[in-house]
């Protein structure tokens, strides 16, 4: 009788890498762009990679480039960073996409090397805000990456040109508290034409 010999498995190599090439970046935001971004990213996001490139190098933003076998599988970044006296970062917000392809098990396997990392640099704050109708982000949130939820945060920023409520996301289920407080200052700044009305919205999410 014959026997089949079945080729082993391979397993993936998975990096995620803080000095992307140019060409990874492009890689990266040609996909993300080609991808359905009506409620993914607030109209305060940057337009161009040009304009995001240079949010790194002023230091508002911290990117890590995701990488399977070498090829480029997504990105993750914090932004709206609070900083220590000695400046290092606290905390951080995180975004991030994925190509289709890798979403998923790779996906949360890469947010996991990502996030050992940014704990390796002592940022041991990590929070994150969705669009409230943003129910794929939601659910990765929740599933993929292991986040609580933490609540409905009414009129937090603007998307399309609309006051938008979104919902508030932490890593550590003991710093639901924190996530408040940083979302709190977050929304302060663009909204504070109808700080009133806000107010009275967040006693209600809290509540919530």
């Amino acid at each position: 009788m014959a026997t089949a010999l079945l080729a082993p498995l391979s397993i993936p190599s998975l990096v995620v890498t803080d000095t992307p090439t140019i060409e990874q970046m492009r890689v990266w935001w040609e996909a993300m762009r080609r991808d359905d971004l009506s409620v993914a990213y607030a109209d305060a996001f940057p337009e161009t990679l040009t304009d995001f490139r240079l949010e790194i190098a002023q230091g508002t933003k911290k990117l890590l480039i995701c990488l399977v076998d070498g090829h480029v599988a997504g990105a993750l970044w914090l932004h709206d960073m609070v900083h220590r006296s000695d400046r290092t970062v606290l905390a951080g917000w995180v975004g991030g996409f994925f190509l289709p392809a890798y979403r998923g098990s790779l996906a949360a396997r890469l947010w996991q090397a990502a996030r050992q990392r940014w704990e390796a640099q002592r940022i041991t704050h990590l929070f994150a805000a969705t669009h409230i109708a943003n129910r794929r982000s939601q659910a990765f949130l929740a599933r993929g990456m292991g986040f609580h939820r933490v609540g409905i945060y009414p009129c937090f920023t603007l998307f399309h040109g609309q006051i938008t409520d979104v919902v508030i996301y932490c890593a550590n289920p003991n710093d639901a508290p924190l996530a408040w407080t940083y979302a709190h200052k977050r929304a302060l700044r663009p909204l504070q034409p109808v700080t009133r009305e806000r107010n009275l919205a967040i006693r209600e999410g809290e509540q919530s």
